[in-house]
């Protein structure tokens, strides 16, 4: 691994030395302002190991939805849920949580959308239209943003209304039949109210064609990775009383998709479950499905899936005098998703599992933040309810397909339980006379969750009169009362054994936040920073025994960190060494992950103690040339892994989703012309190997290491017909990287999306 760090980093640092020995003086780095603490405040000037990308930045990379993020942030982990196209699970130095999609368990990652939490990431796949700002806090943040961001967290800031009429619109297009169009409404201020009124539409065709001579007319064959967005946002702003600022917005979003395509990628030989012997494994990206019994086109039954997510967001802040300002926000969000996944036979013996899962959520949020300034001193305290009521039902079947033994009769997507056998028996999913495989109907079971947290905090800067006020202390408190039920039912069928059970907990907890900040000169800082978080517990949706819960899972971070801007403001360099001791770590665990990988049991376990590093790098070599580079290392080791067989597996367990190097490289280059200017961008990311599995009893889950190459040129500024225009070319993944990206058991694997391009047009007046 050192070697291939030095082959990337060197060309580097070869071209900043020789940038910068050349460069104009005149090029400096843009203050950044963030609200990471509650309060506008510099970057620059806050003790937290942080990324922001602006609007520009947004635009340039074209990160268009959220996964778009997990590459060009070193830190932040993003791999899509297996079932559901529109969830991601979300990892931050380590931490994070593989069953995103399950309501009865909870993320480590806080996401924020204009300060109001949403606590699932199903609909996090919508277009990020119009950001004004993204910030991505890393390590625990329990005192201000509490429970559930052990590993860190996201803020998601909006573009507010101007007060002054505009227009702007983006129209693009790409290949897989891909178009996009963005729209965004300015309306003039009237009487103190402004609005802001934002559409986004976009279409793809699936990279995997779903078909084959099987097909069955009347039955859905959606196609794998097919994606269709629609979304709305509506935004008022009143600021026509003196001190008083209101804040209003509504989102809607739908999105109709495909899921990924898991290929068989095991060994061939066996027989499946229809008694057909397995002759072909794929191990390289397809374009269409294919049956591993054959491995001639087979279409599997797949309904579209369905998402819809609204949310309603209330911010209300008044100036009490110069020096102190009450905050109220307000949230209330609505996620309703149906989600439909058929895992194309591969896991093999196993045959092709099919999953369709239900979900309603609702939840709402109210938080009061006071914040001011005094001599010496600033601070920010508050309180915070959070309600959510979630209901999920999920209904699984195994090889629906109906065979003899020269091969298939016929198909039944519709019988629960299964057909009558030909003997008139309907004692099991087995038939009696076994010239037929009849579907093996799993059944239906459903969880309801009721979850209820408030709490207190407060965190206060001091600046003591000595060291010529080159030293900031900071203190945070945070207590929190987490209330939670959960309970599961099933159909009552026999073999159903999604058993019922109920679980609940009623858990104190008090979180805390100690920093020293010390200025060794007006462009140099470094920190000392301890900070506690804990992650909420819960049921195993998907275990054997749904009484049995697991508890809260805690975290203290020890952190070294520098800022800095040198070189006139030319360089901005950031850096961070931390060091995590995670206890009564939450595992997933499988069972039986060749047989049964539909069974997860969740429970506590040992300790983690994590450690690495984080590197931020941004140079405005010349007037013209920005480059960044952003380097992440991370290690590990877990203690006393008692697994709930009773055995110490310490040896044989991983955190997932924790790449131990991870980097990302990004040049911006601007050429003013007659007519505007040119702007050239590329980006590359790399991502060491990855465990996608914790248990590795029955060998390593792990995704090989890649990079991605991506780019994109414009012609920007051209003022054509009373407008600003904007011309685009882009790509991405422009190696066409032909990676697995994901892993389930030893025999289910997706691959990376193919080199995608396209081209858009930008109108601004």
């Amino acid at each position: 691994m050192p070697g291939i760090l030095t082959r990337k980093t060197l060309p580097l640092a070869v071209l900043m030395a020789c940038g910068l020995s050349a460069g104009h003086a005149a090029a400096q780095l843009e203050e950044v302002i963030v609200t990471a603490q509650k309060r506008a405040e510099s970057l620059q000037d806050i003790p937290i190991s942080i990324t922001a990308y602006d609007a520009d930045t947004i635009e340039s990379m074209r990160l268009i939805d959220a996964q778009d993020l997990g590459m060009v942030s070193p830190s932040l982990q993003m791999p899509s849920y297996p079932t559901s196209s529109n969830n991601l699970a979300l990892f931050i130095r380590g931490i994070g949580n593989a069953d995103s999609v399950v309501i009865t368990k909870d993320p480590t990652v806080g996401l924020y959308y204009d300060g109001v939490y949403a606590a699932r990431s199903s609909g996090l796949l919508s277009d990020l239209s119009e950001l004004e700002r993204v910030e991505i806090l890393r390590g625990p943040q329990g005192t201000l943003y509490g429970r559930n961001s052990t590993a860190g967290a996201i803020n998601f800031i909006n573009a507010k209304p101007t007060g002054e009429l505009g227009f702007k619109q983006t129209l693009g297009a790409g290949n897989f039949g891909s178009w996009r169009s963005t729209t965004h409404l300015n309306l003039p201020s009237v009487g103190g109210l402004s609005a802001k009124l934002t559409g986004a539409f976009s279409d793809r065709d699936g990279w995997v064609d779903n078909n084959g001579p099987n097909a069955q007319p009347g039955l859905e064959y959606t196609d794998f990775y097919k994606k269709e967005n629609q979304g709305y946002r509506a935004a008022l702003r009143y600021d026509g009383i003196e001190n008083l600022l209101v804040d209003y917005s509504y989102d809607y979003s739908d999105m109709t998709t495909g899921p990924g395509y898991f290929q068989y990628s095991g060994p061939a030989g066996g027989l499946s479950p229809a008694y057909q012997p397995i002759t072909d494994s794929f191990t390289s990206r397809l374009k269409e499905t294919r049956t591993p019994t054959g491995g001639g086109k087979y279409a599997y039954y797949l309904p579209d899936t369905n998402t819809e997510v609204e949310g309603h967001n209330l911010t209300i802040s008044y100036e009490i005098n110069d020096n102190l300002s009450l905050k109220s926000i307000t949230g209330y969000r609505n996620l309703d998703d149906d989600s439909s996944m058929n895992f194309a036979q591969s896991f093999g013996n196993t045959g092709s599992l099919e999953v369709s899962t239900l979900t309603d959520d609702d939840q709402f949020s109210q938080e009061l933040q006071l914040v001011g300034t005094a001599k010496r001193l600033s601070y920010v305290g508050g309180l915070y309810y959070y309600k959510e009521d979630g209901e999920q039902a999920e209904q699984q079947y195994l090889d629906r397909a109906l065979y003899d033994q020269t091969g298939i009769i016929a198909l039944d997507l519709t019988n629960s339980p299964p057909t009558p056998c030909s003997d008139g028996s309907n004692a099991a999913p087995f038939c009696s006379d076994f010239n037929a495989f009849y579907p093996i109907y799993l059944g239906e079971y459903k969880v309801k969750t009721d979850i209820e947290s408030w709490a207190g905090f407060g965190q206060a800067t001091w600046t003591p009169d000595m060291l010529d006020d080159r030293l900031d202390l900071t203190a945070g408190l945070r207590y929190t009362n987490d209330k939670r039920d959960a309970t599961r039912s099933n159909d009552g069928l026999l073999w159903n054994s999604y058993g019922p059970g109920t679980s609940n907990s009623d858990k104190d907890k008090v979180d805390y936040t100690a920093v020293a900040d010390y200025s060794w000169s007006d462009n140099i800082s470094t920190y000392a920073k301890v900070a506690t978080g804990f992650r909420s517990g819960g049921s195993s949706r998907n275990g054997l025994d749904f009484n049995q819960a697991f508890d809260q899972e805690t975290v203290t971070s020890y952190e070294l960190g520098w800022k800095s801007q040198l070189m006139e403001n030319r360089v901005r360099l950031n850096a961070a060494m931390y060091y995590m001791e995670v206890e009564d770590i939450i595992l997933d665990y499988l069972p039986d992950p060749v047989n049964n990988p539909q069974f997860v049991e969740v429970f506590n376990s040992g300790n983690a103690d994590i450690y690495g590093v984080e590197l931020d790098l941004q140079a405005a070599v010349t007037d013209h040339l920005l480059l960044g580079f952003n380097y992440t290392y991370l290690d590990y080791e877990i203690n006393d892994a008692i697994f709930p067989d009773g055995s110490d597996r310490s040896d044989t367990t991983e955190l997932v989703w924790a790449p131990e190097h991870a980097f990302a490289f990004s040049s911006d280059y601007h050429l003013p012309v007659s007519v505007g200017e040119f702007r050239f961008h590329l980006d590359y990311s790399w991502q060491d190997s990855r465990y996608a599995l914790a248990n590795t009893e029955f060998g390593g889950v792990e995704v090989g290491s890649f990079g991605l190459l991506n780019g994109r040129i414009s012609l920007a500024d051209v003022s054509l017909f009373g407008g600003n225009w904007q011309f685009a070319a882009w790509g991405k993944n422009l190696t066409n990287r032909d990676d697995a990206n994901y892993l389930i058991g030893a025999t289910a694997s997706t691959y990376l999306q193919p080199r995608t391009y396209g081209a858009e047009l930008i109108l601004e007046f």
